[in-house]
């Protein structure tokens, strides 16, 4: 039988949470992103709408936050 006992002892479930500050990142992150998108040779119009929505969920979220 087997007498050691496992544990986590200091799990924190706020770890995995996204901060008010991650949001912000990402969207800086994605902004850069659109800037090089927007400079590309490449047709990226249906792309950057898709950026562009998403730019205004994450200012609902952070706005929210």
């Amino acid at each position: 039988m087997n007498r050691h006992v496992y544990s986590t002892i200091t799990y924190s479930r706020n770890k995995g949470v996204l901060r008010k500050e991650d949001y912000v990142f990402m969207r800086e992150c994605l902004e850069k992103h659109l800037e090089n998108m927007q400079l590309s040779n490449d047709d990226l119009a249906r792309e950057i709408d898709t950026l562009k929505v998403l730019f205004i969920k994450l200012d609902h979220t952070i706005n929210r936050l």
